[in-house]
């Protein structure tokens, strides 16, 4: 016979079982920050080998490599790349032996590398090999290197590459560009179909004593952007049989935005451009423009190109460029106003707009509370000219507003106004809202007069907005212009 207070523990216990799962759950992993002792190289590749989306990896001192690549194991995910940061000074990877084809292997898409100098010291073709996509790369240097110094490709997409450095690559005597994108056709590791790398931007990056081309941006990659960056050779003579320009291009879809190509000793130019047919039967090199570009100190030309679907805007400047504007041979490019260029935009990595000169609002989606007319509508206040303007209903003073749709998300931090014609505002604030409707204050001022310049911290939105507070007058803008910076 069973008691009942046996009876009570036993049902306890059996309903215990029955509400224990079958099977173990194992507990989910979560991102973590991981700080590898400095120069520990060992722990390093077990972090890498173990990562999970989201971890950031830091390193700092300097790592001492003899065993080969460095490489990633595992993807990160949107929104959780994972990160290799080198903290304080940076970290420094200082390669005493052979490692093979490329110092350091991004395989894995999702990553982004900070703050690190790569020294290949000969012993690695490639300082910086990507071949996957979605990442950043943000105060990288590399150098030594008996080849290419930063190589992207195998249809490597949607990376940003800010305030990096290729330097002295090429230590084999050739095959020493600085930052490279795709592969030459007999080389595509995509064949029989090409390496469509793109989508790509350089930012404030520099190829500096490099033994061939600076940039090179092979057929078949797309849409890339070099903006405000430097190529300097030193006074040096760039080995020609491969390539000794500034930057040289068959890729489709090229922008090239406040950037200075100087001192080349040799016979290469800035820019060189050339269509190809390549071994898929599809001719690869279009779309290519110059804005704001800078040559000096070079024993060759500005540009050479192939072909006639180029665009030199003219702010560009020349000093001591003894082969003149265009080589001999070259088509020329169309020559266009500044006022009318357009930054490439992209949803994804390297896709915002960044050059400075570059107003994010010109032609853009202008609105307003009221307008005077047709003739004085809000968009004649973001059309490029201030013999035009925005002007609101006759009798109105305060309380006023001009709105302008970026189109998307931008990041900004200077805005230019322009009253020209009737300088009557008195009070303003800048406002920024993401949804055209709930605007938040950037920041204020009083009058404007013929041209007013406002910095303030860098503000991301969808909309801005021009709120006239007061106004002797009906309130009018010449020109209202936006910059990231």
């Amino acid at each position: 016979m069973i008691r009942k207070g046996s009876f009570a523990i036993v049902l306890m216990l059996l309903f215990s079982f029955i509400a224990m799962p079958l099977w173990h759950v194992a507990p989910a992993a979560y991102a973590a920050t991981k700080t590898v002792p400095a120069g520990d190289l060992a722990t390093l590749r077990s972090y890498l080998s173990s990562a999970q989306p989201g971890d950031i990896i830091e390193v700092s001192g300097t790592f001492t490599v003899s065993n080969g690549t460095i490489a990633t194991s595992v993807n990160g995910t949107a929104g959780n790349y994972i990160t290799i940061r080198g903290t304080g000074s940076g970290a420094t990877f200082n390669f005493t032996a052979s490692a093979g084809n490329a110092a350091f292997h991004v395989k894995h898409h999702y990553y982004k590398l900070e703050n690190l100098t790569i020294n290949s010291n000969s012993q690695s073709n490639k300082g910086l090999l990507i071949e996957a996509s979605h990442g950043y790369v943000t105060n990288v240097t590399v150098k030594n290197t008996l080849a290419e110094g930063f190589k992207i490709r195998k249809n490597a997409q949607y990376w940003l590459f800010s305030d990096s450095t290729a330097q002295n690559t090429g230590q084999s005597g050739k095959f020493g560009e600085g930052f490279y994108v795709g592969d030459a056709d007999q080389n595509w590791t995509t064949a029989p179909n090409p390496d469509q790398s793109g989508y790509i931007t350089f930012l404030r990056c520099s190829a500096i004593q490099t033994k061939n081309d600076g940039f090179d941006f092979k057929e078949g990659t797309h849409h890339i952007k070099v903006v405000s960056s430097t190529v300097d050779f030193q006074n040096t003579v760039p080995e020609s049989t491969v390539g000794n320009n500034g930057l040289f291009m068959r890729a489709n879809n090229v922008q090239v935005i406040d950037t200075t190509v100087k001192n080349n000793a040799g016979t290469g130019q800035a820019f060189r451009t050339s269509k190809i047919t390549a071994s898929d039967g599809i001719a690869y090199g279009s779309n290519l423009e110059f804005k704001g570009v800078t040559g000096n100190n070079l024993a060759g030309a500005m540009i050479y190109t192939n072909y006639t679907s180029n665009k030199l805007f003219t702010d560009y400047t020349m000093t001591g460029v003894s082969g003149g504007l265009y080589a001999s041979g070259s088509n020329t490019a169309t020559s266009s106003s500044p006022s009318s260029f357009t930054e490439m935009t992209w949803s994804g990595e390297g896709g915002s707009v960044y050059a400075t000169s570059v107003n994010l609002v010109l032609n853009k989606s202008a609105s307003a509370s009221t307008e005077w007319s047709a003739t004085y509508a809000a968009a004649k206040a973001v059309d490029g000219s201030t013999g035009t303007r925005w002007a609101s209903a006759s009798g109105t003073s305060g309380g006023q507003w001009l709105r302008i749709d970026f189109g998307s998300n931008q990041t900004y931090g200077k805005v230019v106004i322009k009253e020209t014609s009737f300088p009557n505002i008195t009070s303003f604030k800048l406002q920024s809202s993401n949804d055209g409707t709930t605007f938040t204050d950037i920041t204020s001022g009083t009058t404007i007069g013929a041209s007013k310049t406002i910095t303030f911290s860098p503000v991301a939105s969808r909309y801005i907005r021009l709120y006239v507070n007061s106004a002797s007058d009906e309130a009018n803008v010449n020109e209202f212009e936006v910059y990231s910076n």
